[in-house]
């Protein structure tokens, strides 16, 4: 029995002996060496120039470390020898390990390459839309489907200009996105979305327009070696002549990295492109847009990141500028400007309406303060009354007015009061709008019909109600919502010309529909 377990023993040593005979083996004739102890800022480029001494480097995969962990690589060369060679001269090389790196079947790691294949395919997707595309928009991401139909429904239509959303993405900068567009004319469809009508709307999503031409460099601008890439190509092919150029305004994305691009072009040969830079006085904008950056802890090369470039004649920088409310004196223009791109885009969707067609009726604005819907009904849309209904203060500019009737109390109080006072049908509102925060979101809807079946609504009634969402999240949810009520609101009344928008002033979980009641 001794002698049968001894026997069991060696044969198990002699396997386990032959297997790591088999694994060295294996990994001296792998092509492949790790490389470990990288400094933060070494490129793939420099790493391969360290090895190519040894032979032909076919692929340098440097991986980014974690917390207190440095980075590390693998080197892959055309022959085995040469990762030998390499390895055996490893005291000559600066750097803390070189080993060899044992072979993985990649079959293996399904959820690998997976990974890796989805990013290769968005990768080559994006490529396709950089292709197509010559005007890109900084958007934040929470607005990016109303940029997309803003574009598509309104401004294609008003301003006469062809246009193609053609793509989007995320930017490496928090809450930022981007938005590809082609176009037949970049500079007038840049013009047009500049023009103050236009930024008073969009100016709450789009931060700034970079015009480019169709195509992507492959670099990294975050890194010196990238934006050198980046700037040779700017001047060999999309620039004609930098002696031309007369003085330059640069548009860098993410901001971040323009120190670098400057750096860059006061590298050229000639240094005749960053003697022109001149942002107050420019003639020419060049746009340099890095579009895609892979950020996770797999390899990073110069194929994990798009850079778009432009040059074009331009006499604006195409920052969209908003001035936002600082003290509570201006705190109404948030819903003044809703209530005005509101009208403005149904105006635009419907194009039998106007509402100068309801100049000196009379109008009701429901939960009304501090004053923003009052102030559009009484000064743009010129009504002859006001009812401006909210137990709260307006806004003592706007309460001065004298075709504002401010009603300190609830709606629920204040159509009874009115229909008190309603002699005559001239009397009666023509307008109700409301932009009350109420529990339920039917609630609006109810107050609107309410009005109705008191007698103070006129027989046709223009109506802008904003309904907001106080269950659920997400936009399907809130989507969903909002299309139940207005089906709720069309089984209890005639409503004609009804429209459903998601205006860059509501909220995530706010949407405003409008609409005529008979």
């Amino acid at each position: 029995m001794a002698n049968r377990s001894c026997l069991l023993l060696l044969a198990l040593l002699s396997l386990s002996i032959q297997a790591v005979a088999a694994l060295i083996a294996t990994c001296s004739r792998s092509n492949v060496v790790f490389v470990g102890g990288l400094s933060e800022d070494l490129s793939s480029t420099k790493l391969s120039n360290e090895f190519d001494r040894y032979g032909t480097v076919v692929d340098v995969s440097i991986i980014n470390g974690g917390g207190k962990q440095q980075p590390y690589a693998f080197v892959q060369f055309e022959s085995s020898e040469s990762a030998q060679a390499a390895i055996e001269s490893a005291q000559s090389i600066s750097f803390k390990q070189v080993k060899a790196a044992r072979p993985i079947d990649r079959s293996k790691r399904k959820r690998s390459n997976t990974s890796r294949e989805k990013r290769e395919a968005e990768l080559q997707h994006l490529r396709d839309v950089c292709s197509r595309t010559n005007l890109i928009l900084q958007v934040q991401s929470t607005h990016v489907d109303r940029v997309k139909e803003f574009l598509t429904q309104y401004i294609s239509k008003n301003e006469s200009i062809e246009l193609a959303v053609e793509g989007q993405s995320r930017s490496s900068v928090k809450n930022i996105s981007l938005v590809f567009v082609s176009t037949s004319d970049p500079i007038s469809l840049a013009n047009a979305l500049s023009k103050s009508e236009h930024m008073e709307i969009i100016a709450r999503a789009v931060r700034k327009l970079h015009i480019v031409q169709p195509g992507a460099v492959e670099a990294d601008m975050s890194q010196a070696e990238g934006c050198d890439i980046v700037v040779k190509d700017l001047t060999r092919n999309k620039i004609e002549s930098c002696d031309a150029l007369e003085s330059v305004r640069l548009q860098i994305f993410p901001p971040s990295c323009q120190g670098k691009v400057i750096a860059a072009m006061d590298a050229l040969d000639d240094n005749v492109l960053a003697a022109k830079l001149n942002p107050r006085d420019a003639t020419e904008t060049i746009s340099l847009v890095q579009v895609y950056k892979h950020n996770g802890k797999s390899s990073v090369t110069s194929t994990d990141a798009l850079v778009m470039c432009g040059v074009s004649k331009s006499i604006n920088d195409y920052s969209i500028h908003r001035e936002c409310p600082k003290t509570a004196k201006e705190g109404i223009s948030r819903a003044y400007f809703k209530i005005k791109e509101a009208v403005s885009r149904y105006e635009s969707e419907r194009v039998d309406f106007s509402m100068e067609s309801y100049r000196d009726c009379i109008a009701i604005d429901c939960g009304s303060a501090p004053g923003g819907w009052t102030k559009y009904l009484a000064r743009d849309a010129k009504m002859k009354i006001v009812h401006s209904v909210d137990p709260g203060y307006l806004d003592p500019a706007i309460e001065v007015d004298n075709n504002v009737n401010h009603m300190r109390m609830k709606i629920q109080e204040a159509i009874p009061s009115l229909k008190s006072k309603i002699q005559h049908d001239k009397d009666k509102i023509k307008v109700f709008v409301s932009d009350a925060c109420l529990h339920s979101m039917s609630a609006q809807a109810d107050f609107l019909l309410d009005a109705k079946h008191q007698g103070i609504l006129a027989d046709e009634v223009f109506f802008v109600l904003s309904l907001k969402c106080t269950i659920g999240h997400g936009k399907a949810t809130f989507d969903a919502q909002v299309e139940q009520t207005v089906r709720n609101l069309k089984d209890r009344a005639e409503i004609s010309d009804l429209s459903i928008f998601h205006l860059f002033s509501n909220r995530i979980g706010e949407r405003t529909i409008i609409g005529t009641l008979k």
